[in-house]
Formats: C-alpha cells, sequence, structure tokens
C-alpha cells in the first residue's frame, strides 16, 4: 500500500518508517501523502493505542527532495505545500500519542516532522537544522512557542546544525540518548503511554492544541506555506537549487520574480 513508508502494526505499538533511505528520507508530496493515510490508520484503528515516527538507515529525514521541487511548476509546489502541512497536522492532532526516535539528523522539513510530534527522543549523535534560509526559502517561526524568540531566529536565520543534546537543552526535543540506549528510552515512553487511559491522552493532546491555536500556531502555519512557495519561485530559490544540483555555491541577488509576459 506505501511506497514512501513501512507501517509496522505490532501489537499496540505502531511503527511508522520513513523508508526512502536511497535519498536519506527525503520527504516528496507522495511521502506526505502517505504519512496523511498512515496517521488516518493509526487514529481509526483500535487495535493502536500509541505510534513511534522513525526513519530508516541513519537518517531520520533530510527534508525537501530537491530533484521533486527542482523541476515543479507553480500548481506543483503549491500542492506539496498543501500536503506538508497536512501531515504535520495530522500527526500533531492525532488522537494518539506519536513519538518521534530521531535515529539520525533531521533537516528543513524533517526538523517540524519529528517536532510534530508529541514527544521526541534522539540519538545523541544526531543534529536539527533549518537549512531553508541557505535555499532561498524560509523555515517560518514556529519554534518561538518553544525555544523562544532567540533561539528560533537562531536556527531560522542561520540555517546552522543544532546538536541533540543542545537541542534538549533547548527544549526543543525531549531527550538525547546514546546509540547504546536509544531504543530503551524510546520504549521508556511507548511503555508509560501504555498505562495510562486512552481518552486522558486524547484530550491533552487537544487541551494543548487549542492552546496553541489560541497563540495563533495553526494561522502561522497555514499563512507561512503560501510563502515558502512563492519564495522557491524567485530566481534566489530557482538558484539555490541549481547550485545544488551543480555542486557549487549560490550566488544569490535578492532579485524579485519577473511576472509573465503577456500572451
Amino acid at each position: 500500500m506505501y511506497k514512501s513508508l513501512l507501517v509496522e502494526k505490532n501489537g499496540p505499538v505502531w511503527r511508522v518508517v520513513l523508508n526512502r533511505p536511497e535519498v536519506k528520507n527525503a520527504h516528496d508530496m507522495n511521502m506526505f501523502k502517505e504519512i496523511v493515510a498512515a496517521f488516518d490508520e493509526v487514529e481509526n484503528d483500535p487495535d493502536c493505542r500509541c505510534a513511534v515516527l522513525t526513519g530508516s538507515g541513519d537518517f531520520f529525514c533530510a527534508g525537501q527532495d530537491l530533484r521533486f521541487t527542482r523541476t515543479a511548476d507553480a500548481q506543483a509546489v503549491d500542492a506539496y505545500g498543501r500536503w506538508n502541512v497536512a501531515a504535520r497536522q495530522r500527526i500533531q492532532r492525532n488522537f494518539k500519542p506519536v513519538v518521534a526516535a530521531m535515529n539520525g539528523p533531521a533537516i528543513g522539513g524533517g526538523v517540524y516532522l519529528a517536532t510534530a510530534c508529541d514527544l521526541v527522543v534522539a540519538v545523541d549523535t544526531a543534529f536539527l537544522q533549518l537549512g531553508e534560509i541557505k535555499a532561498g526559502n524560509h523555515s517560518g517561526g514556529a519554534f518561538v512557542y518553544t525555544i523562544g524568540r532567540a533561539r528560533a531566529l537562531e536556527m531560522a536565520l542561520l540555517g546552522r546544525r543544532v546538536p541533540a543534546p543542545q537541542a534538549e537543552a533547548w527544549g526543543l526535543i525531549n531527550r538525547s540518548v546514546p546509540a547504546s540506549g536509544f531504543h530503551d528510552a524510546v520504549k521508556d515512553y511507548t511503555d508509560a503511554l501504555l498505562e495510562l487511559p486512552p481518552l486522558a491522552l486524547r484530550y491533552t493532546k487537544s487541551a494543548a492544541n487549542i492552546l496553541l491555536d489560541m497563540g495563533g500556531f495553526s494561522t502561522h502555519m497555514e499563512a507561512g506555506a503560501p510563502m515558502q512557495r512563492y519564495l522557491g519561485l524567485t530566481p534566489d530559490g530557482r538558484e539555490a537549487k541549481i547550485a545544488f544540483k551543480e555542486k557549487r555555491k549560490p550566488r544569490f541577488t535578492g532579485a524579485y520574480p519577473k511576472a509573465s509576459d503577456p500572451e
């Protein structure tokens, strides 16, 4: 059923695995659609009590698959942005608790997928990086809600790596653990969740989402997506993708997109 994911239904704890190791689990529109479908299953199957989101290989998620976005037209970019938001919302607003098992680095949209989960455990060799700024785009400011304005802007404006231990110290993730204790740390959370009342877990998540909505979190995501689509179509956005393909440093100009010639 799934081409970009593995969905392992082993008892009450399901594992949803981002399964494109050949591109470090980078996401395209199909992966976002499958994430929505998989977490529909998670929510609707009474045998599932909680889910773990992780990646195959040694990467959690490398973010946007530039093979898709480099050649996508405006309509495809628009659809990609809408499915991106839908996937994150489907995780965050799922009735069932979701644990992110960051088995490796999370970059760009991979950071947002991990932090859409309710609890985040990362192997201590992993890092989180909002690299959109280096691609002529923006990563938004959603982490103002979790790590504050200064650190959120440091991540978004500079695009630097944040090692997992530092991310834990900032409060961006819950735990950073050595590889030898990684699976036990994830299991510690899932075991604890299985002992708790499902409806209380559901409405605890709902209460937290209500407060985020009151603060404008969902509005921010909806407003930020068109900005990303616009920036992706600017000369700098196109130049970043070409430079990546040609393995060279991009030459940014700050030029605005040119109006299309009338037919």
